[in-house]
């Protein structure tokens, strides 16, 4: 079985770590003359002046270079190690894909998916009736490269959500929503930071014909196609 995959530049640990080193080395150039100027504005006002902006000022350059040019390497160090641990991996198949992330993974079958796209830092896949089946972490994969493996293997790629125009704003209380379903969208809200949380949430969520997103920390939400059926042949 033909299959490709997907991964973060390598580079990109080692970017991230050098532009940390980097900045410790600009702060600890400038700290001293920098820490001077907000002490000057500190006194001319009844505040006194912290005793650490005196003490920076004080240090000649090679300590500043040297403390804040070595925080800059350990910071460094340790976003660059993160980056490579917490790394998305996507594998795509005809037949399904694959999805790693530390120590999840996730296989998701071709015939459970009617359309795939990009969301923010997101690739999100939809089921046929326009439900959730799953909003996987692409963050650190190229878009484009991401996009060629899905259209490459026959996948039913779209460029924006294919329900874009059905999301509504959600208000907790509005009418048009059950108490379970309120409960569920508020949910989703709270937990919109914790992975897992979110996760369980959107499951919950799917279960009651629902797909929520978060614009500007709020929710958005929208009904799947054959909950929307549901609703109408009840009426």
């Amino acid at each position: 079985m033909t299959t490709t995959e997907v991964r973060q530049p390598p580079a990109l640990p080692l970017v991230l770590g050098l532009a940390v080193l980097a900045l410790g080395l600009v702060l600890g150039w400038f700290a001293a003359p920098l820490a001077g100027g907000i002490a000057g504005l500190i006194d001319a006002t009844p505040l006194p002046v912290p005793r650490l902006l005196t003490l920076i000022e004080s240090l000649p350059l090679p300590w500043t270079l040297g403390i804040l040019g070595g925080l800059g390497l350990v910071g460094g160090g340790f976003i660059a190690f993160m980056t490579v641990g917490e790394a998305p991996q996507l594998t795509v198949a005809d037949d399904h894909l694959e999805h790693r992330q530390e120590e999840r993974e996730v296989w998701i079958e071709r015939s459970d998916v009617g359309a795939a796209f990009r969301d923010k830092e997101y690739l999100v896949l939809l089921r046929p009736d326009g439900g959730l089946r799953a909003r996987l972490d692409a963050d650190t994969l190229s878009a484009a490269r991401v996009r060629e493996a899905l259209t490459g293997h026959g996948w039913p790629w779209r460029d924006a959500d294919p329900h874009e125009q059905l999301f509504e704003r959600w208000v907790d209380g509005r009418p048009g929503f059950t108490a379970a379903e309120h409960e569920a969208l508020r949910r989703r809200l709270e937990e919109r930071k914790d992975a897992v949380a979110r996760r369980q949430a959107d499951e919950d969520l799917a279960a009651l014909g629902l797909v929520a997103r978060v614009r500007d920390d709020r929710i958005q939400v929208r009904r799947t196609v054959s909950a929307e059926g549901a609703r109408g042949a009840d009426r």
